[in-house]
């Protein structure tokens, strides 16, 4: 039986509104019908592989009393790279067995939510407005920058910046403060490592290498057509201490 209802109504698969003659009726055409069909299917294979996988990997974590990064990462719902951050600021704890193998105590995991105190909502600080400032070119004369590097600094660290009379003007508190991390004690550094040195102690790429350097602020300097890393900064990243 046909019906006379006439109901607007916004299509489930590209959004569109469109006149349904029954209340049921999810999409527009036939045409968004059937790729919705297609995609809930494809959705339903993909939930499918992820359960069959996880059935496969967390019984023997379950049952392990020794875990990798990859399966701490798992167990703690994090990504790889969380496990390392938190490893090299002794967030959780580790024992390195080699260059590539990292294995961590369940029983330590474990700890760290016994120990851990009640979340408290941390209490929002008052601001104090940013009276002293740098222009580009003095930042670029007194850290021996170019200009393009100035601006990925400020970019990429969120460094607060203003114009005034039509010039750029940064924070001079935040620019010490990260040169100062960057290059504190750096007079008083006596042994480095090249990048290759780096690399082949490691066993790291040269990209891993320098992605290291810059979002560790680690100390390094050009000497001659070499690269120098601070030893001491560098070695730091992968000292693991139970």
């Amino acid at each position: 039986m046909s019906s006379n209802i006439t109901i607007q109504r916004i299509c489930e698969h590209c959004g569109n509104e469109f006149t349904a003659r029954t209340t049921k009726t999810r999409y527009c055409s036939k045409k968004c019908n059937s790729a919705a069909y297609k995609q809930n299917k494809r959705q339903t294979k993909i939930n499918g592989s992820i359960t069959e996988t996880l059935q496969k990997i967390l019984p023997p974590i379950k049952d392990k009393e020794t875990l990798t990064v990859s399966e701490t990462a798992l167990f703690l719902g994090v990504s790889k790279r969380t496990v390392y951050n938190w490893l090299n600021n002794g967030t959780i704890k580790g024992t390195r067995f080699s260059n590539n193998k990292v294995l961590f105590l369940k029983e330590d995991l474990l700890s760290i939510f016994k120990q851990n105190k009640a979340y408290e909502h941390p209490t929002p600080t008052e601001r104090k407005p940013i009276t002293e400032f740098y222009t580009i070119d003095e930042i670029k004369g007194k850290f021996n920058i170019g200009t393009t590097w100035a601006f990925k600094i400020i970019r990429e660290n969120n460094i607060p910046k203003t114009k005034i009379g039509g010039k750029t003007h940064v924070s001079k508190k935040h620019i010490d403060n990260y040169f100062k991390k960057k290059r504190d004690d750096v007079s008083k550094i006596t042994e480095w490592y090249t990048v290759n040195e780096a690399m082949a102690k490691y066993d790291l790429s040269r990209d891993a290498v320098y992605n290291r350097i810059y979002e560790n602020a680690i100390p390094k300097q050009r000497i001659g057509k070499y690269v120098k890393i601070s030893k001491l900064h560098f070695d730091e990243l992968f000292i693991m201490r139970r």
